[in-house]
């Protein structure tokens, strides 16, 4: 009996071990619903971002955009094929992708044909149709560029000189990219076909397929770095725009597979399916191009770790009194300011937060951007001894002097009277130079003698 009880004892794990296994295990089981917990509010975040975006809305507005400014844009695209020859086989390429995705095998030919005509003609247009021309298509890009500061929460666009210049470069250069991007795909597929004595595999195809795709991923980062009128970091355009590029080419095989297989749109509308299908790959590219702007956009608040950040009514009161504060230590250090990135860091928020708290600042002129810096960098402008929390309460939390206006019509059942009273609570005239003094001599043991100073000199309001 002993013996087998020094077996048994032998053989069965001792209770410390079995506790350490139970720990890792909890561990583990407390590290995967952590990391869960991330992914889902990060799909919230995500699907709370297109909501607020409205980018399914926008791409249908563009889409209609589009469809008013396909010929000015198409004229001036294909117009700088036809200006050089060596273009040829990029235009080729591209008409061949659009003949292949866009439009019936029925119509195709006769479409392109009036599109070579119109880019033909653009020569001999007079002064006055290229003038109509050019606004016709500089208009369309403000629509897209609008577009994406709301995204990027701009509120200022760039001057008026600047937006040409850079309409003018995305209008011709990129045609030309994806052309060339085409041009290239085709190339590959044509060789690989050769060798191949016309039998290709699919993996081969899809692999020769993302021979094109740096240059696509290029076409929309300089897109996203190149239109809003905000700072980008590359390394976040570069992978929005890779995300975009690949979308891009599951939506070119998807809407040719749909149209080659389901000849739905051509039994019911005849010649006149072209307008609906058009619409709808129209559709698709600036949904995806929007999608991609907003992954860019939302980028730095994800690398920071912010984008579960819950809001709740002041949170944007004390956000906008630790910004002030910063700022002015940063000018206390005699530093040129701090970009929104910086500040998002700073106070542990998204960027989205930062860059609309720095707006209300801005108008209301305590904060303002540092001219001729490719990342705008703020500065406090504004005396911390004058800025005061209730300046702040009504910038923030509530319009006193809209409730006081509708409180003084007495269509309220409340005692009016009392209630402005209330309003004006003496302790919300304490300014931002008390507070950081404060909490500067927070540790002070009281009878020291020390006293709450404000640095900036006493001025009238």
């Amino acid at each position: 009996m002993g013996g087998e009880r020094l077996i048994i004892g032998a053989c069965t794990p001792p209770r410390r071990c079995v506790r350490r296994s139970n720990q890792k295990e909890n561990l583990d089981l407390r590290t995967f619903s952590s990391e869960l917990q991330t992914l889902q509010r990060l799909a919230r975040f995500a699907m709370k971002r297109i909501g607020e975006d409205r980018i399914a809305q926008v791409a249908g507005s563009l889409t209609f955009t589009t469809m008013l400014a396909i010929v000015p844009l198409a004229t001036v695209a294909f117009a700088l094929f036809t200006a050089f020859p060596i273009f040829s086989t990029f235009q080729m390429s591209l008409q061949t992708f659009l003949a292949q995705h866009l439009m019936p095998d029925q119509i195709n030919n006769q479409i392109f044909k009036y599109l070579n005509q119109f880019a033909s003609k653009a020569k001999g247009l007079t002064t006055a149709g290229m003038i109509v021309l050019f606004v016709t298509s500089v208009m369309t890009m403000m629509t897209v560029e609008s577009a994406l500061n709301v995204i990027w929460r701009v509120a200022k666009p760039r001057p008026f000189a600047q937006r040409v210049l850079v309409y003018w470069a995305i209008i011709t250069l990129g045609p030309l990219l994806i052309g060339v991007s085409l041009s290239i795909s085709s190339y590959l597929f044509t060789q690989s076909s050769a060798l191949a004595s016309g039998h290709v595999p699919l993996l081969i195809e899809w692999t020769l397929t993302g021979a094109s795709l740096p240059l696509t991923a290029l076409a929309f980062a300089l897109l996203y770095v190149y239109l809003p009128n905000c700072s980008v970091a590359w390394r976040d355009a570069v992978v929005g725009g890779l995300a975009a590029a690949i979308a891009f080419e599951l939506a070119k095989r998807g809407f040719g597979y749909y149209v080659r297989r389901m000849p739905t749109y051509t039994a019911v509308y005849g010649a006149f399916s072209l307008v609906p299908l058009f619409l709808l790959w129209v559709y698709l590219c600036w949904f995806i191009t929007l999608a991609g702007a907003t992954i860019v956009s939302a980028l730095p608040a994800i690398r920071l770790g912010q984008f579960h950040r819950r809001h709740y009514p002041g949170s944007d009161l004390l956000d906008a009194l630790e910004l002030l504060v910063r700022l002015d230590e940063m000018r206390d250090a005699g530093k040129p300011g701090l970009t929104p990135v910086e500040l998002a860091r700073m106070l542990r928020c998204d960027i989205d937060t930062v860059t609309r708290l720095l707006n209300k600042l801005d108008r209301r002129g305590w904060v303002t951007p540092l001219a001729g810096e490719a990342a705008p960098r703020y500065v406090l402008i504004a005396n911390p001894a004058q800025v005061t929390v209730g300046r702040l309460f009504d910038m923030f939390v509530v319009d006193r002097r809209e409730l006081e206006y509708q409180l003084r019509l007495d269509s309220t059942r409340v005692d009016a009277a009392l209630l402005l009273d209330a309003l004006h609570n003496p302790k919300l005239d304490l300014t931002l130079a008390v507070l950081v003094a404060a909490r500067s001599v927070r540790g002070a043991p009281q009878g020291s003698g020390k006293t709450l100073r404000s640095p900036w000199p006493q001025q009238s309001t």
